[in-house]
C-alpha cells in the first residue's frame, strides 16, 4: 500500500483498512495461490523459486471491522505457507517452495512498523533469510531487487505487487526495465485514472507530475480539450486513450487493465496486471470474473472493448461491463461475428494460443469464453478444431493451446457468419 495514503506509527493502531484495498488484496490472495497452484501442476517437480515483491509495502496490518487484518506483505508469507503446507499433507514425494520476499517501503515510520510487525508474526524467523526488507523508494530499490531474481536462477518467476497512490510514483521506464531484464515476471500495478484526469492542468507541477507516465504538454492539451467537452463522453475516450498510452509506453505484451469498484470512493481506478505470457494474462482475467463483485470495465464486450468511433452517436457508449451473466452473454454475442474474420482471412490457420494471443488484449473475454464460441462455429459448420496431429478434436467446449482453428470445408448454405474473402 502507498506509503502517502496510509501511515502507520509504532505505538499507535493500524490506519483503517478502506474499501478499495479489501478488493485488491482479495485479488491478490486469490491470484498468488492460482499462480502457485499452475507452476507446481507437474508432479514431475519437487521445487519452485519464486520471488514475490511488494513494492509500497506499508506497514503490514490494518484495521478492518475492529480486527486487525494483513497487509499486502502479510498476505503473500501466508499464501506461500499455506500452499507449501498444502504440499506437505498431499505430496508423498517433497516439494519445496523456495519463495523469497522483498517488501519496499520509503517511510522510515512505515517501515518500522512493517519490521515489527514481520518479526512478532510466525515469520519472524525468516527477517534476513528469505524476507528482505528495504527502506527505499521503489525507483531506487528496482535495480538491487533485479540483480536478486536474476541471482537466483534462470527462470525469473516472480510477481511485483505494486500498489502505488495516485499515478506516478511507478514510471513507465521502471515497468519496461523489469520486462525486458526478467524472463517470466509479471506486474500488478494500481493507476489512479480519475485523480489524474481531475486534476488535468498545463501548470508547471502536474506537468513534472505526469514525466514518470510520458505525458507530454501536447497530449495533455488534448486531455483537457476532451474533459471540456460532455462528460460522459470525455472521460470516457482520455480512460481510452490513457490505456492505449500505458500499454504502448510500456511494452507490455499482456495485460488486463480493469476497474476495482470501491462501495467507499467515488474515484475509479485500474488494476493492471502485465505479463509476457498469454496463460498468465487468461488466469487474471479468469479472476475478474470469479471476483466480479469488485471490478467493472467501462467498455465494449467484444474485441474492440475501448474502441472508439467518433461518427457514433455518444449515446451508443457501450453500459458498464461489470462481468456477470450479462456481460458474458453480451461477450458470446459479440464474439460469434468478431471472431470468424480472424479465422477465414488468413493464409495460415492459428492454434488457440496464437488466435488468443492475437485478441485477448482487446477484450475481457477468457479463453474458456472464447473456446465456447468456437464450439458453437463448429456446431454451426462455420469452422473446424484440429488436434495439433492433425486429427479432429472431438465434440466439447474444452480444447488445447495448441489445437489448429480453421474454416470448415464445407459451410452452410444458411450460414449467417461473415463471409470469408
Amino acid at each position: 500500500m502507498s506509503t502517502e495514503k496510509y501511515e502507520w506509527v509504532i505505538g499507535s493502531p493500524p490506519p483503517a483498512l478502506e474499501g478499495h484495498s479489501v478488493a485488491k488484496h482479495a485479488v491478490l490472495r486469490s491470484y498468488v495461490r492460482r499462480y502457485i497452484d499452475v507452476l507446481t501442476s507437474d508432479p514431475r517437480h519437487d521445487f519452485l523459486n519464486l520471488t514475490l515483491i511488494d513494492g509500497f509495502a506499508g506497514g503490514g496490518a490494518y484495521v478492518n471491522g475492529g480486527a486487525v487484518a494483513p497487509g499486502s506483505p502479510m498476505i503473500l508469507l501466508e499464501e506461500v505457507a499455506c500452499a507449501q503446507a498444502g504440499f506437505n499433507a498431499v505430496r508423498t514425494k517433497p516439494f519445496a517452495l523456495k519463495a523469497e520476499f522483498i517488501f519496499v517501503e520509503r517511510k522510515n515510520s512505515n517501515f518500522e512498523f512493517l519490521e515489527r510487525t514481520i518479526r512478532e508474526s510466525v515469520y519472524g524467523k525468516g527477517l534476513n533469510e528469505n524476507i528482505h526488507l528495504l527502506n527505499l523508494s521503489f525507483e531506487d530499490a528496482l535495480p538491487t531487487i533485479l540483480e536478486r531474481i536474476k541471482g537466483r536462477g534462470r527462470a525469473h518467476r516472480c510477481i511485483f505487487f505494486l500498489d502505488q497512490y495516485g499515478y506516478n510514483q511507478v514510471s513507465f521506464d521502471a515497468i519496461r526495465t523489469i520486462l525486458t531484464t526478467l524472463e517470466n515476471p509479471e506486474i500488478i500495478v494500481t493507476f489512479n485514472v480519475d485523480y489524474l484526469i481531475d486534476y488535468l492542468s498545463e501548470d508547471e507541477p502536474f506537468l513534472k507530475g505526469v514525466t514518470p507516465v510520458e505525458l507530454g504538454v501536447s497530449r495533455v492539451r488534448e486531455m483537457l480539450a476532451l474533459k471540456e467537452t460532455d462528460q460522459r463522453e470525455g472521460r470516457w475516450i482520455i480512460q481510452n486513450f490513457l490505456y492505449r498510452h500505458l500499454m504502448e509506453r510500456t511494452g507490455a505484451p499482456f495485460y488486463t487493465c480493469f476497474f476495482i469498484k470501491s462501495p467507499d470512493s467515488h474515484r475509479s481506478y485500474w488494476l493492471v496486471h502485465i505479463s509476457k505470457h498469454p496463460k498468465a494474462r487468461d488466469e487474471m482475467a479468469l479472476r475478474h470474473w470469479a471476483m466480479s463483485n469488485h471490478f467493472i470495465h467501462h467498455g465494449r464486450a467484444g474485441l474492440r472493448m475501448l474502441g472508439f468511433d467518433p461518427e457514433r452517436d455518444i449515446e451508443q457508449i457501450p453500459l458498464d461491463f461489470i462481468f456477470d451473466d450479462d456481460a458474458a452473454a453480451r461477450s458470446k454475442s459479440a464474439l460469434m461475428s468478431e471472431l470468424p474474420p480472424l479465422i477465414f482471412n488468413r493464409g495460415v490457420a492459428p492454434t488457440l494460443a496464437e488466435l488468443f494471443s492475437r485478441v485477448c488484449n482487446e477484450t475481457p473475454a477468457t479463453t474458456k469464453l472464447i473456446s465456447n464460441v468456437l464450439a458453437d462455429l463448429r456446431g454451426e459448420s462455420e469452422i473446424e478444431i484440429m488436434t495439433k496431429d492433425g486429427r479432429s478434436r472431438p465434440r466439447s467446449t474444452s480444447f488445447e493451446w495448441t489445437d489448429v482453428v480453421l474454416p470448415a470445408r464445407q459451410r452452410s448454405m444458411f450460414s449467417t457468419i461473415w463471409p470469408p474473402k
